[in-house]
Parts: structure tokens; sequence; C-alpha cells
């Protein structure tokens, strides 16, 4: 059977009922992930060994020396408190590097020149100020145009890629259309010869 026992539906179950039963009689995995169990790994879609009796009936303590029952054995409140303060601990370093990359951020220069505008203001002379007020004008039509720019682009790749799809399917029609041309004019010629004959 080359299926998965997930993926195989009533009509699959009907017509490979006899090696399904072959292989749950004997289960020596059990899938971790719907539960179901066989004899063979290629059966199951996340496979794990099912360990032996004489592992499973051991105490928990002696259940770690078991390699395959350690998956399964109850954490320890110790462990628990441990791998809670181990989370807390990836947390925080985690906000000190978020912390550190706001801080070296580079700032985009027209968020500069709005920054430092204000402050260069008050020294700057009424002409200097008109001519910086034209810059600011002139930034902010320039990213204006370029996000429309950007939005013209995407949508012309949208476009080339539906005319693309359609020459593609355009082709396949006209190959399927010359097909079928190609077998009425044998039908024909079939039909001509037959009538000729008769």
């Amino acid at each position: 059977m080359t299926k998965r026992f997930c993926k195989l539906n009533r009509r699959d179950i009907a017509a490979n009922l006899g090696e399904i039963h072959r292989l749950v009689s004997e289960p020596k995995f059990v899938c971790r992930s719907c539960a179901r169990s066989s004899a063979s790994k290629s059966s199951l879609c996340k496979p794990s060994a099912i360990p032996p009796a004489s592992c499973q009936a051991l105490p928990d303590k002696e259940k770690a020396a078991c390699g395959l029952l350690a998956e399964t054995i109850k954490p320890q409140p110790e462990h628990v408190a441990l791998v809670k303060e181990l989370r807390a601990q990836k947390r925080a370093a985690k906000q000190q590097r978020e912390a550190v990359k706001a801080q070296i951020k580079v700032t985009e220069p027209s968020a500069l020149l709005e920054v430092v505008a204000p402050a260069i203001e008050s020294e700057v002379s009424v002409e200097d100020k008109k001519s910086l007020k034209q810059a600011k004008k002139a930034l902010k039509k320039q990213r204006k145009f370029n996000k429309k720019l950007a939005k013209v682009v995407k949508k012309q790749q949208k476009l080339l890629k539906k005319q693309q799809a359609l020459v593609e399917k355009h082709n396949k029609l006209e190959n399927k259309f010359s097909q079928i041309n190609q077998d009425i004019t044998q039908f024909d010629d079939k039909k001509q010869m037959t009538s000729q004959l008769h």
C-alpha cells in the first residue's frame, strides 16, 4: 500500500482491507498526528515507535532509561519552572535586541529633513525659508509620483501574467482544434474511399 492511512478514502479502504488488517494486527508504530497504528512506518504520516510492554510497565523514573519513552514521561515541576525561566530570558533578550535596533535604525533622508528643518528655520532668512518650503513640496511631489509609478508597474506585471496565461490557453486550444480538424479530414477521406468502393 503506497498511501498513508490518513489519506485513504472509503473506496481505498474497501479495496485494501486485507492489507490494512495485516498492518494493524501487530502494530509497531503509532502516528503522532492522528493516533493510528501500523506495523509499517510508511503507512503513517508521523510515525513513532511503540515501546515494548516491559518498558511501559516501569515507573516514570525508570522509563527515562528506555529511550523510546522519553517523550511520554510527564515533566517534573522543577523542569517546568526551568523552561518558563528560559522562555522569559529569551523574551527579555529579544526585547533588548529590538530596542537596540530601534536606536540604530537609520532614518529616511526626508524624515531627517523634517527633524532638522525646524531647528534651521529659526536661523535662516526669508528667502531660504521659501526655498526650503519649495524643496519640501518638490520632495512630497516626487514621493507621490514614485508611489503612482510603483502602482502602475505592479498593475502592468499582473496584466502581463494574465496575458501569458491566456496565450498558453490559446495555444492549447489551437492544438486541440488542429487535432480535431485532422481527425475530421481523415474521417472524410475514409468516408469518400468507402463510398467510391460501393
